[in-house]
């Protein structure tokens, strides 16, 4: 995927991020964060911005 979307906001993300079972995701800001089963959790940055609907 190379955008994440909630709701009326979205991230852009450079490149595209693939998601496997069980990890958890969430949008702060331009950043799109992955938790991973272990616990451990990875930022990706990227362009944020308001959708038009």
């Amino acid at each position: 995927m190379t955008m994440v979307e909630a709701g009326d906001w979205a991230v852009e993300l450079p490149r595209p991020l693939i998601l496997h079972a069980g990890e958890q995701v969430w949008i702060e800001g331009a950043a799109v964060f992955v938790r991973q089963p272990d616990g451990d959790v990875v930022r990706h940055d990227g362009d944020g911005f308001w959708l038009c609907r």
